[in-house]
């Protein structure tokens, strides 16, 4: 665990690279059919919770998310 350069936030960094991924599907799904109308739940469903997912991440790197059990004591133990 010493030479892991992104420390204990390798989780939320995958939180944000999922959403980006989700994100970029949606706008891609609203690309390829523009003539037919594609399924717009799907469509909104990977827009949202892919920007969600990139809010949670982001909010989670910033140590904001400390009261989820289990995270409150990956905290305590680390060194500063």
């Amino acid at each position: 665990m010493e030479s892991d350069m992104a420390g204990g936030n390798r989780i939320w960094l995958g939180f944000i690279g999922g959403g980006i991924l989700a994100t970029a599907l949606g706008f891609c799904a609203l690309d390829l059919a523009p003539e037919t109308s594609a399924p717009v739940f799907g469509v909104m469903l990977l827009l949202t919770g892919g920007m969600v997912s990139c809010l949670a991440g982001a909010v989670g790197m910033a140590g904001m998310l400390a009261w989820l059990p289990g995270m409150a004591d990956e905290h305590a133990d680390r060194p500063q």
